[in-house]
């Protein structure tokens, strides 16, 4: 599975098995930030929540998803493409969870993954200022993820994290929503840094 530069590789394998053992049981070897995930305020702030610290009401929601047609590998979009994405306008209060969808989830696992569009912070900002509590993407990161700007700083999680709100990363599906939906975002139950989640939209 692809994983963000750096980040520990995925390993599964079997532990037990069921002719031997009586039963089977997996070893999994991952990163707290492994495939869809959420990134809790301790991720980038220093002192910030961590995931125990998360109440699941915080992760299920009312949703806007804002599908970003022709974005190019590396750019930097901002309000602009999202109020081009919406048909014009932003709403100036937006639901607590907003998903971007920059479709770049199809390319996961290609090298392209890596070079995927990245969110403005300001844009980000001006989110947060609307009324975000949850800044959800289908990319590895909201910042990018290669070249000189990946290795210097995470100016959007600043933003989300550093006023004590949530990013969800790796989201995937997204083609077929509605503008408007609600959503939630199932972490593992422990207390660290992120977790994998299980991300469900209802009908």
């Amino acid at each position: 599975m692809r994983v963000y530069p750096g980040d520990p590789e995925v390993v599964i394998e079997p532990a037990l098995h069921l002719d031997r053992d009586g039963v089977d049981v997996a070893r999994l070897h991952l990163g707290s930030h492994t495939g869809t995930h959420l990134d809790a305020p301790s991720h980038t702030v220093a002192g910030g929540r961590t995931t125990g610290g998360i109440g699941l009401d915080e992760l299920v929601g009312d949703a806007l998803v804002v599908h970003l047609d022709g974005l190019v590998a590396g750019q930097r979009y901002g309000l602009p493409e999202l109020e081009r994405a919406l048909g014009g306008t932003l709403p100036e209060r937006v639901p607590p969870i907003v998903i971007l969808d920059t479709g770049w989830a199809e390319r996961f696992d290609t090298d392209e993954a890596l070079d995927h569009p990245a969110l403005d912070p300001a844009a980000a900002a001006e989110l947060v200022r609307r009324g975000l509590h949850v800044l959800a993407v289908d990319t590895l990161s909201p910042d990018p993820s290669s070249g000189e700007s990946a290795a210097a700083a995470f100016p959007v999680h600043e933003v989300v994290l550093g006023d004590d709100r949530l990013i969800v990363e790796n989201l995937c599906g997204l083609g077929g929503l509605p503008e408007r939906v609600r959503v939630g975002f199932f972490p593992l139950r422990v207390d660290l840094d992120g977790a994998p989640v299980r991300a469900v939209a209802f009908d």
